[in-house]
């Protein structure tokens, strides 16, 4: 069987999961490729600075870690979504007949997410007849807050109900996005909710060799709107308004923003922060080992990797309800109403009163249940099984 992964976003802008499924898939006797249309952004990659060596813009094929990738880069058209849409679109279908040409087609494509991996490989589908099953892990498709809700724009609904409808299975990351998904689903697909990996082997925890002075919350997410720190900052004040035995280590980017500053001169309490900026795993899995408790804000998820691996150090979590209760339990820590600062800065609150109470090494026993790659694997194959089968 051989399987070939279409991310709609891949590295060097994220998708490193994709290359970890890849991988954890390879162990299981899988044959897989990638096929990645890199879309690079204009403010990040400017022009003058962009090393066409580096970055080119026709397709070429590597072998990363053992598994064959072909990549190619582009670049988006200001302002213009569909148009976009249609170029990515088109450019991934003459990357897949490049692809073909080497390997032949794959028995069964892995699209992941609908915007806009599901439409390009709805119309491969549609021409080869290569069938394709959907992991989906955009939180907006939860449509908890406001914000997730605008991103579902008229001229966006024929694509997703062509790369829904299409599908042989539609694999969530969380059963909060089947609702809306289903609304885009011309006939019954099948569903099947499998949530992201963590590499618990990695992200273990080890005994701890000295307490903290304070009560240490750490949160790993970079600085974006989704992740709500305009309303952790706020709740961190108000916590701090409290008491004063407690600590907020932050990791991530994009904490030198125009945007982030301006948020964070409002803030009372900075003394009490720290920034780590962007780690390597080692660096996220040591201020992990550190901590008393994670914390997690946002206001758009699907299921937050950042959350499983938290817990797969044995941490209690205090998070907002867009993070799904199967994955983060009350066994696990507390789930607290989205966009509500005094909610959360209470929740806070009351978990720095009780985080030794909770069971860390059960904790980490639900990750490895729901999340390891043994678990994640064995259900992918199950489902690339059935339908290369039929």
């Amino acid at each position: 069987m051989r399987v070939l992964l279409l991310p709609a976003w891949y590295l060097p802008e994220g998708g490193q999961f994709v290359r970890h499924q890849a991988l954890a898939l390879r162990e299981q006797g899988v044959e897989v490729h990638i096929l990645a249309n890199v879309t690079l952004g204009w403010r990040k990659y400017k022009w003058n600075g962009l090393d066409v060596a580096s970055y080119p813009l026709t397709p070429f094929f590597t072998e990363e870690d053992g598994i064959s990738v072909l990549r190619s880069f582009t670049r988006p058209v200001p302002k213009a979504s569909v148009i976009n849409i249609r170029l990515w679109t088109r450019r991934t279908l003459r990357m897949y007949d490049t692809y073909v040409r080497r390997f032949g087609h794959p028995d069964l494509i892995h699209a992941h997410s609908a915007t806009w991996a599901a439409y390009a490989a709805a119309l491969i589908k549609k021409k080869y007849g290569t069938p394709y099953v959907l992991t989906e892990h955009r939180g907006m498709f939860g449509c908890r807050c406001d914000y997730a809700r605008q991103f579902f724009r008229m001229e966006f609904e024929p694509f997703f109900r062509t790369g829904f409808s299409s599908a042989s299975c539609i694999i969530p990351v969380s059963d909060q996005l089947i609702s809306k998904i289903k609304t885009y689903c011309d006939h019954d697909v099948p569903f099947r909710v499998i949530g992201n990996m963590v590499d618990t082997d990695f992200f273990l925890p080890e005994p701890r060799k000295l307490q903290n002075e304070t009560i240490r919350f750490v949160s790993v997410n970079g600085f974006y709107i989704e992740k709500g720190y305009d309303i952790l900052l706020p709740a961190w004040d108000l916590l701090c308004d409290r008491r004063k035995d407690v600590s907020l280590t932050i990791v991530g980017e994009n904490f030198d923003t125009v945007a982030f500053q301006a948020l964070w001169a409002s803030c009372r309490h900075k003394d009490t922060v720290t920034f780590t900026g962007e780690l390597t795993r080692d660096g996220v899995r040591d201020h992990l080992q550190q901590a008393d408790a994670f914390v997690i804000s946002s206001r758009v998820e699907a299921e937050p990797v950042a959350v499983l691996e938290a817990m797969a150090m044995g941490l209690p979590v205090v998070a907002s309800d867009v993070v799904p209760e199967y994955e983060m339990p009350a066994s696990c820590g507390l789930r607290v109403p989205v966009e509500d600062p005094v909610a959360f800065s209470q929740a806070m609150n009351r978990m720095a009163d009780t985080y030794r109470h909770y069971d860390g090494n059960a904790i980490r026993q639900h990750v490895i249940e729901i999340a390891s790659k043994q678990s994640i694997t064995e259900q992918l194959s199950d489902i690339y099984t059935r339908i290369c089968n039929n």
